[in-house]
């Protein structure tokens, strides 16, 4: 999209307004990010900038721990959960491993009917961006010696793991409270998107103004 002289994002935002008129129905509840990174409207924007439009994010694949004692994955099969949570695993200094995994419940809609499975679509690059950093944010408030985050992309059937967070700290206190941190802000930071769908063959996605706002996951930490 091209815009006449210099602008800021604020100035793109509301030529998009005029250009899709529905966007002005999410209100405050969107979000924008310049080349990956969230933005205020005050950005200024450069030639080649890429913008993206976030939606409400609800709150694939790398593997292995990196030499920086953090791993994080988008995967679009079934997680391995004991293969993920050995990755934090081993170390005799490390007392507290504490883990979360949301697993889709199964759920009713007065109006659809039982729900078949969850779909999560997800802003690639900028999500393993914002992962890293929520686990360099988590060690820079505990002692958070080794942590992982996976996700699934794609559909995910009930009863079966959309995420799951894994830290290892010395004592188990500290290692509670970043993985509890950690799924929250997930949840409320991170470009990936969770749509309902029905066994009436409708779809509902989640966040502000849907027409279900329950939650679809069981939380499980351990």
């Amino acid at each position: 999209m091209s815009l006449d002289g210099p602008g800021n994002l604020g100035r793109l935002v509301k030529h998009l307004m005029g250009e899709y008129p529905s966007l002005a129905g999410f209100g405050e509840s969107l979000r924008y990010a310049v080349n990956e990174e969230f933005a205020e409207m005050t950005r200024e924007l450069s030639d080649n900038d890429q913008v993206a439009v976030i939606p409400p994010v609800s709150g694939g694949s790398d593997a292995g721990l990196g030499t920086s004692g953090e791993c994080v994955a988008l995967v679009d099969k079934p997680i391995d959960t004991a293969g993920f949570l050995s990755l934090v695993a081993g170390d005799g200094r490390l007392g507290g491993i504490v883990s979360f995994q949301g697993v889709t419940r199964a759920d009713s809609h007065p109006k659809h009917g039982e729900l078949v499975r969850l779909e999560y679509q997800v802003y690639d690059a900028m999500a393993r961006r914002q992962l890293h950093g929520l686990l360099a944010a988590a060690k820079s408030r505990w002692p958070v010696e080794r942590g992982a985050i996976i996700h699934r992309v794609g559909p995910v059937g009930i009863g079966e793991a959309s995420v799951l967070i894994a830290v290892a700290c010395p004592h188990r206190g500290e290692a509670f409270d970043a993985c509890r941190w950690l799924i929250d802000e997930l949840k409320s930071e991170v470009p990936i998107w969770k749509c309902e769908q029905w066994s009436d063959g409708q779809s509902t996605w989640s966040g502000p103004g849907n027409a279900i706002d329950s939650p679809q996951e069981n939380h499980n930490s351990g």
